[in-house]
């Protein structure tokens, strides 16, 4: 009858086996079943269930994506703005440097013109 008894524990365990999967050595992790016929059908899901989760999953990768692309324009944008700003400020500078350098020009042309002027009135 002891043999029966142990017989029976054996089958037990043998048979949560497939369940668990594990080793029985404590430093290595429970391996995940390859192929889903050895899942165990509770665990299984079915195809219906799996394509919602993953319609879901795109669903929530999209709004990501968008949300991320919104705001890597709002970025791009700002960059563009601060580039224009800062060509339009070197031009301006640029231009009044080139007007200053045109009317010190024009005041050495109207003071020669003065200095001949006075020049041909003496004489």
């Amino acid at each position: 009858m002891e043999s029966a008894a142990t017989v029976d524990t054996t089958t037990s365990t043998n048979s949560a086996a497939p369940l668990s999967r594990v080793s029985g050595r404590t430093w290595k992790q429970a391996k995940k079943p390859t192929n889903r016929t050895m899942i165990h059908k509770s665990l299984r899901k079915t195809y219906e269930q799996r394509m919602k989760e993953k319609r879901d999953m795109q669903a929530t990768k999209a709004v990501e994506k968008e949300l991320k692309d919104a705001k890597k324009a709002e970025k791009d944008a700002m960059r563009a703005k601060i580039v224009d700003r800062k060509k339009r400020k070197e031009e301006k500078l640029r231009q009044e440097k080139y007007e200053a350098e045109m009317s010190a020009r024009k005041r050495m042309r109207v003071k020669r013109k003065e200095l001949k002027a006075r020049a041909h009135a003496k004489h």
